[in-house]
C-alpha cells in the first residue's frame, strides 16, 4: 500500500493513520527499519515536525521503537499481539459491530448532553466547522464518516471527564470502524440531519434538546 500525501484537516492524526496502517498490515513488518524523518515528511508532503508527532503516538503505543542515533524500527511481534484488540479494526465480526453500536447508543446522549453544558462559543465553533465539513464532503462517504467520527470526539473532549476522554481513545480504533461501516452501509443523510438538530441545540445551549436529538439518532 503506497503512502498517500496528505490533503485535508487533521493532517497529524492522518499521518499516524497510514504509518499504523503500514504496521498492522504488514507494509513495515517487525524489525523493518522505518524510513527516516526528512524522507517520510517527503513521502507524505508534510513537515518533520508532523512526522514526528506521529511517530511518538506509535512508539506510545508501543508499536516502534526508536533508537537513538538509529532510527525507528516496529515493534517486535509480542508488542504487536498484545495490541491487536485495541489496533486491528480490520477483523471486526458483524457481532462485534452491533456491540459498539449498542455502546454507543448507551452513552452518547448523556455525553451530548454533558458536553453541551460546558460548551464555550470555540467548543461550538468548532463543532460548526466539523458540521460544515461533513455538508462539504458530499457523496464522499468515507470522508463524511472521518468527519463524524471527529464531531462526537469533540463532544467527549467538552465533558472534560478525563475518564471518559481517556475511555474514547482506547476504543478510538473501534469507534472509528463502526462510523466507517455504518455510514457506508446507510449513506449520510440521517447524519446530516440530526448532527445540524444537534449542532442547532448547541448553539442555544440546550443540553436536553441535545441529548434527545443525539439519542433519536442513535436509534
Amino acid at each position: 500500500m503506497a503512502i498517500q500525501k496528505i490533503s485535508r484537516a487533521s493532517i497529524g492524526d492522518q499521518v499516524y493513520q497510514q504509518m499504523k496502517d503500514q504496521i498492522v498490515n504488514g507494509e513495515w513488518k517487525a524489525g523493518d527499519r522505518l524510513p527516516s524523518e526528512n524522507e517520510l515528511a517527503e513521502q507524505f508532503g508534510v513537515s518533520r515536525v508532523t512526522v514526528r508527532g506521529a511517530l511518538q503516538k506509535l512508539a506510545a503505543l508501543g508499536l516502534i521503537e526508536t533508537k537513538l542515533g538509529d532510527g525507528s524500527y516496529v515493534g517486535n511481534a509480542s508488542t504487536q499481539t498484545l495490541l491487536q484488540p485495541l489496533v486491528q479494526t480490520a477483523f471486526i465480526s458483524d457481532n462485534s459491530l452491533g456491540e459498539i453500536l449498542q455502546f454507543r447508543k448507551m452513552i452518547e446522549g448523556a455525553v451530548c448532553q454533558e458536553a453541551c453544558k460546558k460548551a464555550e462559543k470555540k467548543d461550538v465553533n468548532t463543532l460548526s466547522k466539523i458540521y460544515q465539513e461533513m455538508v462539504e464532503a458530499g457523496k464522499d462517504l468515507r470522508t463524511f464518516a472521518e468527519c463524524d467520527y471527529r464531531f462526537h470526539m469533540e463532544m467527549a473532549k467538552m465533558t472534560e471527564n478525563s475518564i471518559l476522554i481517556q475511555m474514547y481513545h482506547i476504543v478510538n480504533e473501534v469507534m472509528r470502524s463502526s462510523f466507517n461501516k455504518v455510514v457506508l452501509a446507510r449513506g449520510n443523510q440521517a447524519g446530516l440531519y440530526y448532527h445540524k438538530k444537534i449542532l442547532e441545540a448547541f448553539q442555544k445551549g440546550d443540553s436536553m434538546q441535545a441529548r434527545k436529538e443525539m439519542e433519536e439518532h442513535m436509534e
